[in-house]
Order: C-alpha cells, then structure tokens, then sequence
C-alpha cells in the first residue's frame, strides 16, 4: 500500500474520533472512543487533557487494524478539536490542571471585569465578538486570578488539537481557525491583537505560536509513533477547531456555502470572504485561505440528546448493547413514533447556559408544555427539534446580518439520524444534503492534512477529488406548518423566562 493515506483525529467534547482515508476521500476506517465531562462545581465544565491522548493511543491501532494499513502508509496528519478552552502546560508539556472546556461558565466575574475595563466595542470591530465565559480571555483571567501558581508555572496555553499536537510532535502551536475565540485575535490580520492582549492583561508570551490550519507544524516522534502505531516522521498539519474542519470536509469554499454540525454542540457554518466582526454570532478563520466562517452555534443542541441517553435511558442502553446497536439509534427510533410537533411539546436545548443568538449563560432547559399525555417519545423528539428551532434561530440572525444561506450540508454524529435531518429540513424550510462520508470534523482534518503534505494542490482540487452529495432531504411542507407555529412559541419562551433564569441563578446563595 503506498504512503497516499490521509489521518484526521478529532478530539471532541464527548469523545475522540479518528478517521483515514484514501486521496479520493473514501474513508477507509473510522474509529472513536468517548471520555466524560467532569462537573465539579455548578458551571464548571473540565476533562484531564491525558484521556484525550490515552484516547488517541487507544483508536489509532484499532482504525489501522480496521483498514489493514500501518502507520507507514500515512501521508499526512490533521488534527481538530472541540470549542476553545484552556489547558496549561509547563516546560516538558504536562498539564498544570484539568482543561477548562469550552461550555465551562465559572468567568463571569471576569467577564464583568472585562465589561468595565476593556471597550467591549473594541473587541468586536478588532476580533469580532462579545464578552462572554465561553471565551478564552475570560477563562485565562480567571486562572491567573484564583490559581496564581498555576499561570506562574504556565509555558504554553494550548487547545484541545494544540495538545495532542504537542504530543505527536513536541510543538505547541494554535491554529488561526480559533484565533477569534481568544477575544484578543486581529482577525482581518490573523495574528494575537497587542493592543487588545495587553488592555485584558493577557502575556501573549504564553500563547503558542498561530499557524495556517493546513501548514506542516512538526513530524510525529519516536516516542509518539511507538504509543500510536504511527511512523515516525509523518507530517502533522495545525489543523482547527471542529466547526472549521467540518466546513472544509463539507466544501466550503464559496460566499454563502453552509453546512451544521450537530456533535455536544448544534452548529450552523457559513463561508465568507470576510470576518464577521459583530457581537450575536461568532466568528472563526476557515481553513481555506482567504475565507472566513459566520458561526451560530447552541451549547448543547446535541449535548441535550446525550443527557437523556446517560440519564433518562437505561432500559435503551441496556436494549442496545443487548443487541450489539447504538442507544441513540434506539433512541431515534423512540422519537419517531411521535408526531412532528411532538404533540405540542417544545424544548429549549440551553442545558449549559447558551451561547449565540441569547449569550445568557444561566439559561436552563425546559419542556414546555409537559401534560399527563406526554409520552418518552414525545420528550426524545421534543429534544430533536429544540436543537433544530435553535438552529432556525442562528440562521435568522445570520440572514439578518447580510449571509444569505440556500441549503446547507449535515455532517458529524447528528448527521446519522434520518428522523433529525428531516426535522431539520423542515424547521429550516431548506434542503439538507448529505455528504457521502458526513463523519465530521475528522475528515475535514484528513483534506487539510492532505492539502498541506500536496496529495490535493489546493482546497479546491480537494474538494473535487472528496466532496460528494450523496443525498438530500427536502422539507415536508405539511411539518413545515406545524414547525413555524411551534417556533414561534419557541422564540417567544425565553424573553419570558430571562428574569426568571437569573432569579433560578440567584437562589439559594
């Protein structure tokens, strides 16, 4: 088998997945493993960095054994992460403390330091933003506050790719995809802002160094190749953070291009040739050079699924691996007994606080609508369609703001359910295509590492040899009906619940 093998790892919220596949974007095998979210205190959200490479030690033998390949056929490696959070290592690179996720909400006091001291305006006209936990900025000032020894001791702050890259390779490097997440990025510059680093007092001195999603950054080591079944010497791209690497695996490279992404989070992606540089969406590099990403995404339209499944679903669980399947195919399968509508039951997907459009970090969850009728099915499709109206509520925004959107592509975990990209195609009122290898972010790492190591000459030659349409789902306009009238009611909950929210985050001291 000759070295035209192309590796993409993802190191997600819930799990890590590692995909490869051949220069045609035929993938070859696909392996993942899941790790926990640790919650120890209310609004904390962490995972030690070490599981995501005990991870990716554990899924690469696996996914060579799968494709009878070795690790001598590689080419070339990406490597993509979950949203921006903060790991910090010392000299040798170990960790310092548990990862900090991204859906971690203990900064709002620095959030409110922020507000006071930094031109929030600013911010949004350099990087592109607004202030809020969800953010890198905030989460570092809160280190450097309340664990002093910890930011003295810090050599590099890294993301989730940025680690394993580091493992792999030795080098610390950020990719330019998650630059605006720090809020102290140039984003028309794509380079860390002087100015804005140093009004947040940020050392820029511990940030790694910013490079391309698709540059060669270092080779994998002796060491690493003996834990993965790698060569050593393989290349290794900077890769991005998962939305980026799901647009490129998608095929976006023109103004308009779309695609979501439904994993912990549900996020919409849309391709532009530049920054948004507003306050309700978020705002990323693509990979494609040249081309930037207006990004509506929910803090846990997918994680809400997962939820129900971990707490709400033993007798699924237990039916599933009795039966060698998926719990959340079972669980699919529960929803779809269940009208479109759910029998008027609607769900708000803001288990974790919400990211855009509401930015409201004590939001809350709820069925409304909940009556002695109500059934499991009805709950499980309830949550489904949340996720979609949250979806529908992004897309809006993002229309309003000037990036008109025809149809989109679905790709990651929630692309698997036949029953969500049909509500989704109808909550939305678009086409929904499928690709033919819709896995997510990993395979959008294997196009970048692909195109940095020259099996593709550019994005677009990549994306002739591996984008395919395989299907498209197209709305229903019966369910279309009911879906506008139950989004309606959708939107009009949390104006009504926002003073209630923030009493419910008051209460009990």
């Amino acid at each position: 088998m000759i070295r035209r093998l192309l590796l993409g790892i993802d190191a997600g919220t819930t799990g890590l997945k590692a995909v490869l596949s051949d220069a045609d974007g035929t993938p070859l095998a696909q392996a993942n493993q899941e790790y926990e979210i640790h919650y120890p205190h209310p609004n904390w959200a962490e995972q030690d960095p070490r599981t995501w490479w005990r991870a990716c030690c554990d899924v690469l033998p696996r996914l060579f054994q799968q494709a009878g390949a070795r690790g001598e056929n590689v080419a070339g490696i990406g490597v993509s992460g979950q949203g921006i959070g903060a790991v910090p290592v010392d000299g040798r690179g170990e960790p310092l403390r548990p990862a900090i996720l991204w859906l971690d909400r203990r900064s709002e006091a620095q959030c409110a330091w922020l507000r006071e001291h930094v031109d929030e305006a600013e911010i949004t006209r350099i990087n592109g933003a607004r202030i809020d936990s969800s953010y890198f900025a905030p989460k570092w000032l809160w280190v450097k506050e309340n664990e002093p020894e910890i930011y003295r001791h810090t050599a590099a702050v890294l993301q989730s790719n940025g680690y394993i890259i580091q493992c792999l390779t030795g080098v610390r490097c950020m990719d330019v995809s998650s630059g605006p997440m720090t809020l102290f990025f140039d984003s028309p510059e794509l380079t860390y802002s002087e100015l804005l680093a140093a009004r947040m007092g940020i050392d820029l001195e511990k940030m790694p160094a910013l490079a391309q999603c698709s540059e060669v950054v270092g080779q994998v080591t002796p060491a690493a190749a003996a834990a993965t079944e790698l060569a050593a010497g393989t290349p290794v791209v900077a890769g991005a953070i998962d939305g980026t690497a799901a647009a490129v695996e998608a095929g976006l490279l023109d103004d308009g291009d779309a695609v979501e992404m439904t994993g912990q989070s549900t996020v919409i992606l849309i391709c532009a040739s530049q920054p948004y540089l507003g306050r309700d969406l978020i705002s990323l590099v693509h990979g494609v050079p040249g081309k930037y990403l207006a990004v509506g995404g929910s803090a846990a339209g997918g994680g809400s699924l997962r939820w129900w499944r971990d707490q709400l679903a033993d007798e699924a669980r237990r039916e599933a691996a009795a039966l060698g399947r998926d719990a959340f195919q079972l669980l699919d399968e529960l929803a779809a007994t269940s009208p479109p509508g759910a029998n008027r039951l609607v769900f708000l997907p803001y288990m974790f606080g919400e990211r855009s459009p509401i930015w409201d970090g004590v939001a809350r969850g709820v069925f409304f609508g909940l009556s002695l009728a109500s059934t499991k099915a009805d709950m499980v499709r309830a949550i489904l369609e949340g996720a979609a109206y949250g979806l529908r509520h992004n897309l809006e925004v993002a229309e309003a703001a000037g990036f008109a959107v025809s149809g989109m592509s679905c790709v990651g975990g929630g692309a698997r359910s036949a029953l969500w990209n049909q509500i989704k195609a109808d909550v939305l009122d678009k086409p929904v295509r499928l690709p033919r290898a819709a896995t997510g972010a990993a395979m959008g790492d294997t196009v970048m590492a692909g195109v940095g190591v020259g099996v593709y000459r550019d994005f677009t030659e990549a994306k002739a040899a591996v984008v395919r349409i395989e299907r498209e789902v197209l709305p229903n306009e019966a369910n279309r009906r009911i879906y506008d009238d139950l989004y309606h009611v959708f939107l009009s909950l949390y104006p009504a619940l926002r003073e209630s929210y923030a009493q419910l985050a008051r209460a009990g001291g």
